[in-house]
């Protein structure tokens, strides 16, 4: 059977991702989510997910996988190439006979949002993703347009707490080489631990645990299981610093992660990888030096995502100078986050021209937010970083 490097995914093969709408596709960044997580049968035999897998084999680029064509066409990564070199160099099954005669018991890689619990109310998220922001946008109505106008309830992102999806993470997570847990904030999620204790010791030995977080608290008993896994990877959420962070991910104490950070790194856990997540936006373009010094003197790596929604907080709508102004100050950076500031410096080459439509609808959105919670964005943001006409 041939297999065209350039397009293939082991994804569509071997990984499972759920959404806060308990929706499931082959990962975060594929574009339709039809399936129920509770009809994992009936997607795994689907003509849709059929034609992803014949077009990815074949050297076509799937319209779904696009935020991957994106990513790679920019010299990113892309969760394809994550996905080939991590689940697909790891499975303990022959990659051609799942090809061949895919299994639903060869499913080996779970990247699972749990539902929108949150603690935080960040200014780029959605209700989709933070109980705290959806109870903030049901009382402000002027904030609830932001999101299309959807009668978000909290009911409908509670199914993580039924007893029918823990019973599901209990029937596959056991057999799995990774699992991701990410949310809104899985450190809060009470039950996470008892799934933990599902998995065999033997299978920990074998199995990769991930988990996303703002690192507002640190869950003990959690931390307590990472020695048993072969690796743990600890991605923080982090926005600049300072107050730059605590705007941007408002409820969050700059200090208060700092300790965390420090209590973390004092624990010298041998098999954590403990990385930062860095959103690439607008409100915190300003921030991004301070903040790579920060983690290079404590050669922390971070990782960059680069804002698509809301739209108006991509870097297009920071002003040109803004731009250069960055890349003219890194010009000769050859410290610890090389690659980040490259994708950074890269970014802001390629969107250097200022699209005003979009620094207007920021300043409108960012606005109605500091109306809401008595702050301002002008304390926080340079001023000739969001001029517009």
């Amino acid at each position: 059977m041939s297999i065209n490097k350039k397009t293939f995914c082991t994804a569509p093969w071997y990984s499972i991702y759920v959404n806060s709408d308990k929706k499931i596709a082959p990962c975060c960044k594929f574009k339709n989510f039809k399936f129920d997580y509770n009809n994992i049968e009936d997607y795994f035999r689907s003509t849709e997910l059929h034609e992803v897998r014949q077009d990815l084999l074949n050297g076509v680029r799937n319209e779904n996988c696009a935020a991957c064509w994106k990513d790679e066409d920019q010299g990113g990564d892309s969760m394809r190439l994550i996905s080939n070199r991590t689940i697909g160099r790891a499975t303990n099954t022959r990659l051609l006979d799942q090809i061949e005669n895919p299994k639903l018991s060869n499913i080996k890689s779970f990247d699972l949002v749990l539902g929108n619990l949150c603690n935080l109310k960040c200014v780029m998220c959605t209700p989709e993703l933070s109980s705290q922001l959806l109870a903030e946008a049901n009382l402000h109505p002027g904030l609830k347009k932001r999101y299309e106008g959807k009668n978000y309830s909290q009911s409908q992102f509670d199914w993580p707490k039924t007893n029918d999806f823990v019973e599901w993470c209990q029937r596959f997570l056991p057999r799995a080489i990774h699992i991701k847990f990410t949310g809104g904030e899985p450190f809060i999620i009470p039950w996470i631990t008892d799934i933990i204790k599902e998995i065999p010791d033997d299978q920990k030995k074998n199995c990769v645990l991930h988990f996303t977080t703002n690192l507002t608290i640190i869950n003990n008993k959690i931390l307590e299981s990472f020695e048993k896994f072969k690796e743990v990877w600890l991605s923080v959420s982090v926005e600049g610093t300072h107050r730059t962070h605590e705007y941007l991910r408002y409820g969050h104490s700059w200090t208060k992660l700092v300790n965390n950070i420090e209590i973390i790194k004092a624990k010298k856990i041998t098999n954590l990888i403990l990385k930062i997540n860095h959103v690439v936006q607008t409100p915190s373009y300003h921030s991004i030096l301070e903040m790579v010094k920060y983690f290079d003197d404590l050669e922390i790596q971070i990782h960059p995502i680069m804002i698509s929604s809301p739209k108006h907080f991509h870097i297009a709508s920071l002003t040109q100078s803004a731009k250069q102004q960055f890349i003219d100050a890194t010009q000769n950076y050859q410290g610890f986050n090389l690659k980040f500031v490259e994708y950074v410096r890269k970014a802001s080459q390629e969107y250097l021209k200022q699209d005003h439509d979009l620094t207007r609808e920021c300043v409108e959105h960012l606005s109605e937010f500091d109306a809401v919670r008595k702050n301002s964005y002008k304390d926080i943001i340079p001023v000739e970083n969001l001029q517009h006409v």
